[in-house]
């Protein structure tokens, strides 16, 4: 007696092991409303090498009953588009992953720019503040120079002369101690994606380890978890792993 044999389409994969789920789509005429319509019907499927995936077109035959709800095993596999679409995820994925490597080092690099920009334009203040200090007399365009700086700063309490040295001292140590958290920035920065670049050092392990980091923990966090390493943990046990950020 000839087995049973249907065609099917792979629906569930993964979820067991060497067992898939498969439906079959039949005709069924219904004698009532005298009309043919499908019919689906699932079945699980044996699938002994776990090669068919979702998608699949497979032709099963009927076996030896080999658990209480399994009497089918894949017999054919007659289209191959599961094997396809399952590259075309993982193909996807890396793409992404690609994509967003990029736009991470994209924007790294348009912060150090701005970031440079910031400190450029600090120097520069710096600089006028150090031209214009202990001038009896200013110039319109000095004036001006002053009025600007008055507004970048919110300084308020200084005359149109600027003769108020001590106040004048405080706004440079102000930008110097700016330009100090920059630069410290810059170099925290700079050290985060040299460490996170190299993912098989010792250094790289031992942080993972220390903030519970896992292979499964995803990348924002796993960067953010090393940042906050690198802020609270003390000099002296980052020198010992290797790390300096000046």
């Amino acid at each position: 007696m000839a087995r049973q044999n249907f065609i099917g389409f792979v629906v569930s994969q993964g979820k067991m092991d060497k067992t898939i789920k498969v439906r079959v789509m039949q005709k069924v005429f219904d004698r009532v409303i005298q009309k043919e319509f499908l019919k689906k019907k699932d079945y699980l499927v044996h699938d002994e090498s776990n090669i068919c995936r979702e998608g699949d077109l497979v032709r099963i035959e009927a076996t030896r009953p080999l658990s209480a709800r399994k009497f089918f095993s894949v017999a054919e596999i007659k289209k191959n588009k599961g094997q396809q679409f399952a590259k075309y995820q993982s193909e996807a994925k890396l793409r992404v992953e690609r994509e967003e490597d990029e736009k991470s080092k994209l924007f790294v690099k348009r912060r150090l720019a701005n970031d440079q920009l910031v400190q450029n334009a600090l120097y520069e203040d710096l600089d006028s503040v150090k031209g214009l200090q202990g001038k009896n007399e200013y110039s319109t365009e000095e004036l001006e120079r002053l009025k600007q700086l008055k507004e970048k700063y919110g300084i308020s309490s200084w005359d149109e002369e600027f003769e108020n040295q001590e106040l004048f001292q405080s706004d440079i140590t102000y930008l110097a101690k700016k330009i100090d958290d920059i630069n410290e920035k810059l170099a925290l920065t700079r050290t985060l994606e040299k460490v996170l670049g190299n993912p098989e050092s010792q250094t790289y392990k031992t942080i993972c380890q220390k903030m519970g980091i896992t292979d499964s923990t995803q990348k924002n966090i796993k960067k953010n978890l090393f940042r906050k390493f690198l802020r609270t943990t003390p000099e002296q046990e980052l020198t010992d792993l290797g790390i300096t950020l000046h």
